[in-house]
């Protein structure tokens, strides 16, 4: 009896799943009733395994994949961003560097090098180097307060941004979050926000006004 969290395809070959579950299963066995678990599927779901996440990890909040690697990330406890490189199995130390603070709510990956972290109620940080270093991305001061929300196209070119202001904004960045555009137009719903990515067409979805989509130029 688990409940999936997060789905996502890893690895350059993009056929390895990697979802995260909630193993509601522990009362009455001598295990903690709730224990957070990786599952991994090599053959698009026909077949899953499955790795307890240690510890100091078991307040995870969410799982992103590296799309130019084998490397998956989770937030954990909002404050401890962690990777693996070997599938699950292992995890790196909770990461330390220049200007990584804050409450961590999601963590949008272009590639090894380009790395985006919204925070709770601040203003979200971007690396370059890896996740050496961090610096503020005051191009978003004026929504940092917001709930929102990112993702990279498929091939990394278009960072889409949303969050709600009233009603339901839509940002697009050629350039990392440096500049944005304003791709809302008369989307007016009060609710909802970027959902996928298909390759360069994005969908943004909503209670209010259902499904979206718009297909951006990439050279």
């Amino acid at each position: 009896n688990s409940v999936g969290r997060k789905l996502a395809f890893a690895g350059r070959s993009q056929l390895e799943i990697t979802s995260m579950a909630l193993d509601v299963t522990g009362t009455g066995t001598g295990r903690s009733a709730r224990e957070w678990y990786v599952l991994k599927s090599s053959n698009f779901g026909a077949n899953w395994s499955w790795v307890r996440l240690p510890q100091f990890l078991q307040g995870v909040g969410g799982l992103v994949a590296n799309p130019t690697s084998d490397t998956i990330y989770v937030i954990s406890g909002g404050s401890c961003i962690s990777h693996s490189a070997d599938h699950a199995e292992s995890w790196s130390p909770c990461w330390k560097a220049p200007g990584l603070t804050g409450r961590f709510r999601q963590l949008v990956v272009r590639d090894s090098r380009t790395m985006v972290v919204l925070r709770d109620g601040d203003v979200p940080l971007r690396t370059n180097d890896g996740g050496a270093s961090w610096r503020r991305m005051e191009s978003l001061a004026s929504v940092a307060r917001r709930q929102l929300t990112a993702e990279y196209s498929w091939s990394g070119k278009t960072l889409a941004l949303s969050g709600v202001a009233g009603q339901l904004f839509v940002w697009v960045s050629r350039d990392d979050g440096d500049t944005w555009t304003d791709e809302s137009g008369d989307y007016s719903a009060m609710s909802g926000g970027v959902a996928q990515w298909y390759e360069s067409t994005l969908y943004i979805s909503s209670l209010g006004q259902g499904i979206a989509s718009k297909t951006f130029e990439e050279e």
